[in-house]
């Protein structure tokens, strides 16, 4: 390194300034600890301390609350307020802002398509209402204030953040980890979107009876084609006001649908789902149709981390748990579970259980056996038949008169329910037989009347004599469109997955973030439209079934809809 001081400066003069120019270069090429943390910091290790509040070591993060009050990270990591997303949540008088690369990185200023959203989704105390309305400008974070923020709790304004917020105990390079993982949220576009078109897909798999498959899709095509037509109107009026609507216009897209066929056995499905997306990735997945196993499908979205909402599904994906699914109910899982409280709460002695080895009878047989474990009072028995074992009459007489007294409790489809009405006067003596909701139209029309009293249903829906008058609404939709109503579960609920899918997108305004949607329907399903084919749909942070439990129900001739209900809303 040469420096060149000007001659007329005394020897001693430019020795000190040589000194000083040196030291400050060298100062300048020194890396702080910060900024080493910074360069070798790992996003995957950021991404287990925001998400599980765990550090690299496998140690949980600790944090100081309220001044004074020790937490234990697991507890209160970051995602517990600001969710996977990073865009923050409103609950009650609790405001938590958005932490997101863009969020963070950026001053913050005054959206009105944001404040929109923070200040309407739903009925405010007053301190919720002044603090959304808190405009609380400020500049930019940089790393270095971002670590004073976790740390001290201060802006970069150094203004005290929110109470609430945990003054986190962490390493420098502990901070570098987690600063590394939130400039990656909300950075790039989720696949399926592009600035004309955002892309959805529903499933529909062998075995789905063609009249229930068009049922779904006739409802899909006319809610799309009236969206987009509305879109398109909007568009065309953009910036028609000056206060309204119009910071809202760059989030309108046009819906496309594309149907994905799955066919063969559910083992091949994933290579299937795998060439559709490759094909034509996808913003998320709406409704869909199956009469077996959801699983494949359902491991697929979470893999792929695609929004998979309310597919019509006797069995849903809930053996592996996950992040990325909801759904109406537990299928037949849900229904095991419930009559089991109801069995244990009513019953006593032999309860014998019949089923199919197969998903449809495997599956609620296993869930009543976990339900029932451990129970003194109850003894369950099991009839495993083999997938396409022949049932007679006989096979019912036979099993009656083993255990006149046991109460039955069947997994069966609807082929097998002529053999039981076969048999139906030799079963006198049984106290009780308990089947699926599934099983109510084979059994309805042609079980002997005067028997009424033995058969016991679970049900997860609606009881016939309470309406919801929000299915009039719907059912009104589907006249508008010359829809006619021919399966009026599968319809609604259709209707249900799109119009919240719908009421999602448009709290999002433009941060197409998949994990910010699927908050956003965590959080409006209670508000949403309730067609009315369940009694109540809600869900919570990290809940994925928006119906929680079941009726038992009694055929019964005088009772509206010819169901009785003897229980009632049983939740596990």
């Amino acid at each position: 390194m040469s420096l060149m001081l000007p001659r007329h400066l005394g020897r001693k003069c430019r020795r000190l300034l040589r000194a000083a120019v040196v030291s400050g270069a060298l100062m300048s090429a020194i890396i702080t600890p910060a900024q080493m943390a910074s360069a070798q910091a790992d996003p995957a290790l950021g991404k287990r301390i925001y998400r599980d509040g765990l550090l690299p070591s496998g140690q949980p993060m600790r944090a100081v609350l309220q001044d004074d009050i020790a937490v234990d990270g697991t507890h209160l990591n970051c995602a517990v307020c600001h969710r996977w997303s990073g865009f923050g949540a409103t609950e009650g008088a609790a405001f938590v802002p958005p932490i997101t690369a863009g969020a963070l990185y950026h001053p913050r200023d005054l959206n009105r398509a944001d404040l929109f959203r923070k200040m309407y989704q739903e009925v405010q105390p007053k301190t919720r209402w002044l603090r959304a309305r808190d405009p609380r400008v400020r500049p930019a974070y940089t790393d270095e204030t971002l670590r004073i923020a976790l740390r001290e709790g201060k802006d970069p304004t150094g203004r005290a953040l929110d109470p609430l917020m945990p003054r986190y105990q962490l390493s420098d390079d502990d901070i570098g980890h987690l600063i590394a993982y939130l400039k990656t949220l909300a950075t790039t576009p989720a696949p399926g979107i592009d600035a004309e078109v955002i892309h959805f897909a529903t499933v529909v798999t062998d075995g789905v009876a063609a009249a229930q498959r068009e049922a779904m899709l006739d409802v899909m095509h006319a809610y799309m084609q009236r969206k987009n037509a509305d879109t398109d109107a909007k568009r065309k009026r953009a910036g028609f006001s000056l206060y309204y609507k119009d910071e809202f216009v760059g989030a309108y897209r046009e819906w496309k649908l594309h149907v994905w066929h799955l066919r063969g056995p559910g083992n091949t499905w994933r290579a299937q789902l795998d060439a559709y997306y490759r094909a034509q990735p996808v913003f998320a997945m709406l409704s869909g149709i199956s009469t077996g196993m959801w699983e494949p499908v359902h491991t697929f979205c979470e893999e792929a981390e695609v929004p998979c909402l309310f597919p019509h599904t006797p069995l849903p994906g809930i053996s592996s748990g996950g992040a990325y699914g909801f759904y109406f109910s537990k299928g037949l899982s849900g229904e095991a579970q419930a009559l089991a409280r109801y069995l244990a709460a009513t019953q006593g002695g032999l309860v014998v259980q019949v089923y199919r080895d197969r998903a449809s009878g495997r599956v609620p047989a296993q869930a009543l056996h976990q339900a029932l474990h451990g129970n003194p009072n109850i003894l369950l028995q099991d009839e495993a038949l083999s997938r396409d074992a022949p049932l007679t009459a006989g096979f019912w007489q036979r099993l009656a008169q083993q255990d006149p007294d046991a109460v039955w409790v069947l997994w069966l489809d609807a082929a097998d329910m002529d053999t039981l009405v076969t048999a139906a006067e030799s079963l006198e003596s049984l106290p009780q037989i308990y089947l699926p909701a599934s099983l109510i139209p084979a059994l309805s029309a042609s079980w002997p009347p005067h028997l009424d009293a033995k058969l016991f249903f679970t049900y997860p829906y609606t009881l016939p004599d309470q309406t919801l008058p929000r299915r009039y609404r719907v059912r009104a939709w589907l006249r508008s469109r010359r829809l006619a109503l021919t399966h009026e579960r599968i319809q609604l609920n259709t209707y249900f997955a799109l119009s919240i899918a719908d009421h999602a997108l448009v709290h999002l305004v433009e941060h197409f973030s998949r994990d910010y949607f699927m908050e956003s329907i965590e959080h409006e399903t209670e508000n949403a439209l309730n067609p009315g084919v369940y009694p109540h749909l809600s869900l919570g942070p990290g809940q994925r079934f928006a119906s929680k439990g079941s009726y038992i129900v009694q055929l019964s001739a005088a009772a509206p809809g010819g169901l009785q209900a003897v229980s009632g809303w049983i939740v596990p």
